[in-house]
């Protein structure tokens, strides 16, 4: 994938991460945002996989525990 390409992603998935951050009540530190858009970039760049689902769990169980808990 080109530079160009993993750019846009990097923009479209970050703008999606602070966006469903936002609806879910989260108030995410710079560091966790760019956390989550980097998991959601990978998902867009390779697709789901067991090992990404388990990124996934990982994340979500972080924030709730820093956001909810």
């Amino acid at each position: 994938m080109n530079n160009t390409n993993q750019s846009i992603i990097a923009q479209s998935q970050l703008k999606m991460a602070q966006e469903w951050s936002q609806s879910c009540g989260y108030c995410l530190t710079l560091k966790d945002l760019i956390s989550v858009s980097v998991v959601l970039s990978d998902f867009v760049e390779n697709g789901y996989t067991k090992e990404l689902g388990e990124r996934l769990n990982k994340v979500e169980e972080y924030l709730q525990s820093q956001y909810k808990g």
